[in-house]
């Protein structure tokens, strides 16, 4: 079956789909550089230091013991890189373990380095002395998260963040990311030189769905119901608004906020649905049925949450 978390190398050898994939199992590896909950290793390749991720344990659908993150991790990268922000380069490959076993991997090319370190957002809002007492760092109420990028005395550019924050969340709104945390998204800062800028988009592997199965897509696809109930109701924003997590189409939907209708009228301008579908179209690995899925949903959104709200904008 295409698409599965692992395979087992028969005395043939490697199943035919996977004779032009990348086999990370003998790049060259150094001590974890990674933190973070998830399984990886750090590797070198084409001389460059890459974060291997593996597939998690799928703890939200108990029909499936590892979920598909790394094709989430892979096509939400591709995704942000195709509307114009920036994201760090993944790959899709193969692990070969001890046992036999062959796990699909994605490598994710470490974008610091040459002066330049990453600084999470959670870092800043821990150092941000207006943040409440009962709050921290991890905390994602969305006025903490906005007084601190509005009001932070680190930050050189508040408003160029605030734009930044509010892309990443309209097409967070359209992959459906369900994790967008502040762990997961932050700056590049070089102390020497006194400069910061926006960090590429990394730890996608929350969207797109990344804990359903093959068979259970198949089967929504079936749906016009079940399509509507992943596009309307879920997955929700990690982000919270009166202790809430912040429904994507209702939130945008509604207008009520100015910065994120700017960051909407940016972004669909941006925003080509052919160029992902053959983003999808190009993915080693996948099944068909996984790829129909994902244009099926993706332009789905697209059409409910982001066109249709840009319509509404546009005729107020």
């Amino acid at each position: 079956m295409v698409g599965i978390e692992s395979i087992k190398i028969t005395k043939g050898g490697y199943w035919k789909y996977m004779e032009n994939i990348i086999d990370f199992s003998n790049m060259r590896q150094v001590i974890n550089k990674y933190g973070g909950a998830d399984t990886k290793k750090t590797i070198i390749y084409n001389e460059k230091y890459y974060l291997l991720k593996f597939p998690n344990n799928a703890k939200q659908n108990k029909d499936i013991s590892y979920s598909n993150n790394i094709f989430s991790e892979y096509l939400g990268c591709h995704i942000f890189n195709s509307v114009g922000i920036l994201a760090q380069n993944t790959i899709l490959g193969i692990y070969k373990q001890d046992n036999g076993m062959i796990k699909n991997v994605c490598a994710c090319e470490d974008f610091t380095g040459n002066g330049w370190r990453l600084v999470e957002f959670q870092n800043l809002k821990n150092s941000f002395p207006e943040t409440p007492s009962s709050s921290n760092g991890k905390t994602t109420a969305l006025n903490e998260i906005l007084d601190v990028i509005e009001n932070h005395t680190d930050i050189k550019d508040n408003e160029l963040l605030k734009q930044h924050f509010w892309n990443i969340f309209i097409i967070d709104g359209l992959i459906g990311n369900y994790d967008r945390h502040n762990g997961n998204w932050g700056i590049l800062v070089n102390d020497e030189e006194q400069k910061m800028k926006m960090a590429p988009i990394y730890d996608c592997g929350s969207c797109l769905y990344s804990q359903l199965t093959d068979e259970q897509m198949e089967e929504i696809l079936k749906s016009d119901t079940e399509i509507n109930n992943r596009v309307y109701n879920r997955p929700t924003s990690t982000i919270t608004e009166n202790d809430k997590r912040i429904n994507y189409y209702d939130f945008i939907y509604s207008l009520k906020n100015k910065d994120c209708n700017e960051a909407l009228k940016r972004m669909i301008k941006c925003i080509d649905m052919k160029k992902i579908e053959k983003e999808i179209d190009d993915m080693p690995i996948i099944s068909d049925v996984r790829k129909d899925f994902y244009k099926v949903l993706l332009n789905r959104r697209y059409e409910v949450i982001l066109k249709k709200s840009y319509d509404k904008l546009n005729n107020i």
